[in-house]
């Protein structure tokens, strides 16, 4: 019998990460931000004042993704006044750091909330099957 990658752990936990994607996606753009953004904030809200090559370092992306979302989170939030700012360190001009604004701190808890309601969500719209496969194909892909 054929391989199939259907039977694979890592489609399987897709599968279910792709319900909550979505379901977090939408609720972003409620919120004036793009899919990904919310990490980067997330970042900032437990250290603000990072460096683009500390976000991504911490979020496992280039450093060209972070200049680019910095630049959108930059033009975001109410009247485009921005949910970040840069400035340069001033004990290093040479190093800029990424610094939130009051309206990006303020979206600290809607964003928790949005992320942990998917997942209330998500997982609780599954089967015991579909969960107890799901848990399975994070620990066999996880170790």
């Amino acid at each position: 019998m054929a391989r199939s990658l259907l039977d694979t752990p890592t489609y399987r936990l897709l599968r279910v990460l792709g319900r909550h994607k979505v379901m977090v996606a939408a609720e972003l753009e409620r919120l004036g931000l793009h899919m990904g953004h919310d990490l980067y904030l997330a970042q900032l809200w437990q250290e603000d004042g990072l460096t683009s090559a500390e976000l991504a370092a911490r979020t496992g992306v280039s450093a060209p993704a972070v200049t680019k979302a910095v630049t959108g989170l930059e033009r975001a939030g109410a009247n485009g006044s921005g949910l970040v700012r840069r400035e340069r360190d001033p004990a290093d001009a040479r190093v800029v750091r990424i610094w939130l604004t009051e309206e990006g701190r303020a979206l600290r808890d809607p964003v928790a909330e949005l992320w942990y309601r998917a997942e209330r969500e998500v997982w609780g719209a599954l089967s015991a099957r579909e969960r107890r496969e799901a848990r399975q194909a994070a620990e066999e892909l996880l170790g």
